[in-house]
């Protein structure tokens, strides 16, 4: 009898240190898996490592680009606002708005240029096309300058960024042409230079 109640005994002790060296291993607050994640508590080894982090670095990630687009949004915004009332208290065609994308102060960063209309406040049909460009500088973008580059009666027909100029070709007009369809093509350029956009023009077609 008294060697029975010894192994009962023994049998206890074995299965509360096995029970104990099962409670070690579960995970504590804060462990961390070999994938980077934070696991919670009272996880196993298993389970801790099946747990996962990468939707939420993904989700984290997606807001931070949301984020920059809203905030760049915000920059074109303010600037195009404030040349629309410098330019004759004049307001935006915001549907007008076109843009092209490309590298404009040699830093090998994609810089961005925006071509917008103006059109009067004041009962009247005139409209003016201005070019701004921004420069990307860290994380998001900076107003660099803008100009007017066609008049009431004139259409720019193709815009794009390439060779470190903003080029474009504008329909303009010619002896004999009415005011609402222009027939010279005429080729120009512009390029950042000193934080001034100058033009460079090409030849009449």
């Amino acid at each position: 009898m008294k060697k029975v109640g010894m192994l009962v005994g023994v049998m206890w002790a074995v299965l509360a240190l096995v029970g104990c060296e099962k409670e070690a291993t579960l995970t504590q607050a804060g462990d961390i898996n070999l994938a980077g994640c934070e696991v919670p508590a009272g996880l196993t080894p298993v389970q801790a490592e099946a747990v996962s982090c990468a939707p939420a670095q993904a989700e984290s990630q997606t807001t931070a680009g949301t984020s920059t687009a809203a905030s760049d949004e915000s920059v074109i915004n303010e600037a195009l606002a404030r040349d629309a009332f410098i330019f004759n208290q004049s307001e935006e065609v915001v549907e007008a708005r076109r843009f092209a994308e490309g590298d404009l102060n040699g830093d090998g960063v994609s810089d961005k240029a925006v071509l917008f209309v103006l059109q009067a406040t004041d009962g009247g049909n005139g409209y003016a096309t201005h070019l701004a460009v921004f420069l990307k500088e860290g994380s998001g973008l900076t107003y660099a300058d803008s100009l007017p580059v066609s008049g009431y009666g004139e259409g720019v027909q193709e815009f794009a960024v390439q060779g470190g100029m903003v080029v474009m070709k504008i329909l303009v007009q010619g002896p004999g042409d009415a005011t609402c369809c222009p027939s010279v093509e005429k080729n120009v350029s512009y390029v950042l230079h000193n934080g001034k956009l100058t033009e460079v023009a090409g030849k009449h077609e």
